[in-house]
């Protein structure tokens, strides 16, 4: 437990509060039972260490400084995610999601007292705190692959008064010791739904996760049937997750692959497609792109002392695309290179002329529907075609 002098303590109280109206005036939080939840568990509570994200300027903050405390509360308290911990090449793998994110998760969860919830994703442990307060403790199930998160978000509950079900596992195959679940939330995203989490729900029972491809994410709501197959559809809500980790679905792009896509000539002709048509609009065509586009991976990679580059990479084939990024992205002429069997930048551009043939589809617009032989696929009702999640 952080303990407060009188004078943060009463500035922790204004900032939570602060906070819960923000989230209730943006429609974020829409239910007293969150908006309860939310008040009696402040944020800071839960994340006495982190690094603020680039865009609120990088700093690393620390309760423990007793200097910076006041420094280090005020930071707790932007609506944005809080970096928590980076693996040893400095890559971030775990954070604490921003409140607008956590909010929207719990209220598209459907859960509600008497329900019993998997979460996949401790991490610091705030969401199992959130759940607990509401539908008890002896109902939360959470899972986490690092012993050192689940330790630590057992310390930081116990100290609170809760004692749900805490485990380290991993979250792609779910906690059958403690299943059937009426609810699964998942706070990492995956390309695909796994299996076992379709075994360990009730029939009538949800699953909520953000499914990433290669260039966005997005919340899909489903419900599970009798035959453990599933529908649902993407909810309009854009949220960013981190990639589960777990060794049944590797994320990491092949450096080999990365280097070989900005060091290679390959075949080159010019395009007009600019790479930051993938983050206008909310990555709406990014959804599309992806569907469209299986088994693709993309990233920026910057060259020593030279440009940076958008790449398409193909993992699997060794294909690969590069363009370079300029100032502003602006739509005019500008070099693509191509190389390997699948010639990645074409395919791109196909789907973008069939996204605008479509009238330009959001991800809410498509439904996703999972088979009994584990078979799921995304449609659209303007077209009969049908894109399968890649494995």
């Amino acid at each position: 437990m952080i303990d407060l002098d009188s004078h943060l303590q009463r500035l922790a109280d204004d900032l939570n509060h602060a906070l819960v109206e923000h989230l209730v005036d943006k429609g974020a939080l829409t239910t007293p039972q969150w908006r309860a939840a939310f008040e009696a568990l402040p944020r800071h509570l839960f994340a006495p260490k982190f690094t603020l994200p680039d865009n609120l300027g990088g700093q690393s903050h620390d309760a423990a400084d007793s200097v910076r405390r006041e420094d280090w509360l005020r930071a707790v308290y932007h609506d944005d995610a809080l970096l928590t911990d980076f693996d040893e090449q400095g890559i971030l793998v775990s954070s604490c999601s921003a409140p607008t994110v956590v909010a929207t998760m719990l209220e598209h969860s459907g859960a509600t007292e008497g329900n019993s919830v998997l979460e996949i994703g401790t991490g610091t442990g705030w969401t199992a705190a959130l759940l607990s307060h509401r539908l008890g403790a002896g109902s939360v199930t959470s899972v986490d692959v690092n012993p050192t998160y689940v330790d630590q978000a057992r310390q930081r509950l116990d100290a609170l008064g809760l004692a749900p079900t805490l485990a380290v596992a991993d979250g792609y195959l779910g906690y059958p010791r403690r299943a059937p679940y009426d609810r699964i939330i998942a706070t990492a995203s995956l390309r695909q739904v796994p299996p076992a989490w379709l075994a360990q729900v009730r029939p009538g029972g949800t699953i909520l996760t953000d499914i990433r491809g290669a260039f966005a994410g997005n919340l899909a709501r489903l419900t599970v049937e009798d035959d453990q197959s599933a529908h649902g559809q993407f909810i309009p809500a854009r949220l960013n997750f981190m990639p589960l980790r777990s060794p049944e679905q590797p994320f990491l792009i092949q450096p080999e692959l990365s280097r070989r896509a900005v060091s290679e000539g390959g075949e080159s002709r010019t395009t007009r497609l600019a790479p930051g048509v993938l983050r206008e609009r909310g990555r709406v065509f990014a959804f599309f792109a992806q569907l469209a586009m299986p088994g693709t991976d993309s990233g920026y990679i910057k060259v020593t002392d030279g440009p940076m580059y958008f790449c398409l990479l193909d993992p699997h084939t060794g294909a690969w695309a590069r363009v370079e990024v300029t100032p502003g992205d602006p739509a005019a002429d500008r070099q693509v290179w191509q190389g390997g069997h699948r010639r990645l930048w074409d395919e791109l551009e196909a789907a973008h002329e069939r996204w605008l043939q479509l009238q330009q589809p959001r991800p809410e617009d498509f439904t996703i529907l999972i088979t009994p032989d584990a078979e799921q696929v995304v449609t659209h009702p303007a077209t009969d075609k049908r894109w399968l999640l890649p494995l």
